[in-house]
């Protein structure tokens, strides 16, 4: 489409949400619970790398699951939407990314609509890992700016405390019969390392075709989106076992029941 016909788009209000109070890097593993019962060697190594001293879990401190990750998405949405002073109804997209949904289907903006309320509206649901926050992202500022839509929201949440439980590295702890071999893994530390970097919460923006006409609206100049899955081996991955190479019987839907897959 020649840019002649393309509009401006804006980021005319942004919402976020972040689950429960923040925790310290001391209370993350109490948290998050132990795996075979002893200390991560990494923890600390990793946390003085990345520079995070806190951050948010939907976990309460017994332990419970506080939030589905569709009510982190929902609830920035809904800030968002309250700072622009617009309602539900004036949504016409909704398009949320995330790397895990609470199900595995239908799509995570459609769960999210249903939670929301609001009109009918376009839903996509992006599910790429790092890049679903900006996937979705361009899909809802493609649409705003050809003018298919006038008010769309794009958006991204992550409940990444679910998989980073410690109850779900037991069988990775089990790897090797000897605890410090197990450590030494290259792939025992991929796993570990996840644990002290990610942790809960979702954010949102809208996009329209023209500034609000009062407070701050950021023009988005360029927005790109390129795989080079065709050169690069994978590297973050759930599901499979063969995550270079899959096939038929290496997969979650190949087992018998979910409790062995």
């Amino acid at each position: 489409m020649s840019n002649a016909f393309l509009r401006d788009v804006y980021i005319t209000a942004a919402g976020a949400f972040l689950p429960g109070q923040p925790i310290n890097n001391e209370q993350m593993e109490t948290r998050l619970g132990l795996v075979g019962g002893q200390q991560s060697r990494y923890r600390r190594r990793v946390l003085k790398a990345n520079g995070i001293e806190g951050r948010h879990y939907a976990i309460d401190e017994a332990g419970r699951q506080t939030h589905l990750n569709e009510e982190l998405a929902a609830e920035a949405v809904r800030a968002a939407v309250a700072r622009r002073g617009i309602d539900l109804e004036s949504v016409q997209m909704l398009s949320l990314g995330t790397t895990l949904g609470d199900t595995l289907m239908p799509g995570f903006a459609s769960m999210v609509h249903g939670r929301l309320g609001g009109a009918p509206m376009e839903c996509v649901s992006a599910s790429g890992v790092c890049a679903s926050g900006m996937t979705a992202f361009r899909a809802a500022y493609n649409a705003v700016r050809t003018g298919d839509h006038e008010v769309a929201v794009a958006g991204a949440s992550e409940l990444a405390s679910a998989m980073m439980r410690g109850s779900r590295f037991e069988k990775e702890s089990e790897l090797a019969p000897e605890r410090s071999e197990t450590d030494a893994s290259f792939q025992y530390f991929n796993a570990d390392f996840l644990r002290w970097m990610l942790s809960d919460g979702a954010g949102a923006v809208v996009l329209e075709g023209q500034p609000a006409r009062s407070g701050l609206s950021l023009r988005v100049e360029w927005v790109t989106n390129t795989s080079y899955a065709h050169k690069y081996e994978t590297c973050m991955y759930l599901g499979t076992s063969r995550p270079r190479g899959p096939r038929v019987g290496a997969t979650y839907l190949s087992y018998p029941d979910i409790s062995q897959a």
